[in-house]
């Protein structure tokens, strides 16, 4: 499995640091880690084995993520001196296939992290959450439904999940183009999808019938598919059935969600042909002002801002409209922490991960350090927040919108479906090779043989 959204976060999260330091000198100081003795793993005391025990974790390949687990392992072995953690580290496509081989074998780590949407396909050789840890009805107060999901599988919590990953909600909106157009308060939003069509008309340039600076660019790979399952969802709808055993694509909230996306296009506000996943793609359009507005989520911020310092200074996240009464997206499942049930460690496995990503101030500074938006609901408010949107001033929008996310469900083969059915059925209808009909019916279609 291979999915370029998450490869493209792998990269920049790699180099988050430098990134960082390019922008503003040096990464933000980060507060120490909260005592080891304050792990929230409930009313279970910190390991108490009198002999050493080492832990093994086992990561993707990601300086930023693993140098924040490093911080606090250190914390916690501090007050925990028989315990050794162990970090082993892969770069992403190494680990998707040594996650494949070792699990079946019993040879993978204590400690294993896993992205959410990956979890139920393993939760077969993963330890569920004890419930002096955590149970599954407090995991839903303190986590965000959609990260939390992903590690739901038949009602039992197999992890604990670190980050928000999100990929709709909100739009990229360069404000200085926006002034250039006439449009004095866009970060005010719209109102409807009438509204944010005639803004990105506005900005959008056309020479010689050709668009040469799109006012909206949603066309990439990722975002066909995020747009279509999120515009159903608002109406109401939902694109799999009750039983989550089947799509349901060919109804009429798919037809009014298609319908949309076609309407966009046809505003003259982008052209599927000249803007998609092969061509000017949405990181790349955007910083390079060839889109004036772009759908692709807050990590693009980082990657790009060292090259386009002026083009950042510009940036801000705007809400997207919604096409029904719900403001609900939906989104994936980030990147948490699972345990083996093969491990002979799993108690003290537990306590370290409960002291990461459960202790409020500890998953704070692990978010902060890798540029990620937190899982846990205390995270976005208060002093939190505050400190978050101090590091990270484009967070704000996405702080007021991420109780709406809903997680995408288990898909049989989540990729699959993105990348080879649902972005080259739309593309194609959206730049007139398939009707709505033949496009609504062949998703849907290829989309149910993945359950088979």
């Amino acid at each position: 499995m291979k999915n370029k959204t998450l490869v493209l976060i792998t990269m920049l999260l790699a180099i988050s640091g430098l990134m960082l330091a390019a922008c503003g000198g040096s990464p933000p100081a980060q507060p120490e880690p909260a005592p080891a003795e304050a792990s929230p793993a409930g009313e279970e005391s910190a390991p108490t084995e009198a002999e050493a025990v080492t832990v093994r974790v086992w990561t993707h390949q990601n300086n930023a993520f693993n140098d924040g687990l490093q911080k606090l392992a250190d914390a916690y072995t501090a007050a925990h001196p028989n315990v050794t953690i162990s970090f082993e580290t892969f770069d992403y496509d190494t680990y998707i296939q040594t996650l494949q081989t070792a699990l079946p074998a019993g040879t993978e780590a204590d400690i294993l992290q896993m992205f959410g949407t990956w979890t139920c396909s393993y939760a077969a050789n993963l330890a569920p959450v004890p419930a002096e840890v955590l149970s599954l009805d407090e995991a839903h107060t303190k986590f965000f439904d959609a990260p939390l999901n992903g590690y739901v599988c038949d009602d039992t919590l197999y992890g604990l999940p670190q980050e928000f990953n999100i990929e709709y909600g909100a739009t990229l909106v360069n404000t200085q183009l926006a002034q250039e157009a006439g449009i004095e308060n866009i970060a005010a939003g719209w109102a409807d999808w009438d509204a944010f069509k005639a803004d990105a008309q506005a900005m959008t340039v056309v020479q010689d019938e050709v668009v040469t600076r799109a006012g909206y660019h949603f066309t990439a790979g990722d975002h066909l598919a995020f747009t279509l399952l999120s515009l159903i969802k608002q109406q109401g709808g939902n694109y799999l059935n009750d039983e989550g055993t089947a799509f349901t694509l060919d109804t009429p909230e798919g037809r009014q969600a298609l319908e949309l996306m076609k309407s966009i296009v046809e505003a003259g506000i982008t052209d599927p042909v000249l803007f998609n996943d092969e061509a000017n793609w949405t990181g790349d359009c955007y910083f390079e002002q060839n889109c004036a507005m772009g759908l692709i989520g807050p990590w693009v911020i980082a990657e790009y801002s060292a090259d386009f310092p002026e083009v950042r200074e510009a940036t801000i996240y705007v809400p997207l409209p919604s096409l029904g009464d719900q403001a609900t997206f939906v989104a994936d499942s980030g990147w948490g922490l699972t345990v083996s049930k093969n491990s002979p460690v799993q108690a003290t496995a537990w306590d370290f991960m409960a002291f990461v990503a459960l202790n409020e101030a500890n998953a704070l500074d692990w978010n902060i350090g890798s540029g990620t938006l937190p899982a846990l609901r205390a995270n976005t408010e208060g002093e939190a927040a505050t400190k978050l949107v101090s590091e990270f001033p484009y967070f704000e929008p996405f702080l007021t919108i991420l109780p709406n996310g809903q997680y995408i469900g288990n898909l049989p083969d989540r990729d699959l479906f993105w990348y080879d059915i649902a972005y080259p059925h739309i593309l194609n209808y959206l730049q007139g090779n398939e009707g709505l009909d033949e496009a609504l019916k062949a998703m849907e279609q290829e989309a149910n043989e993945t359950f088979n």
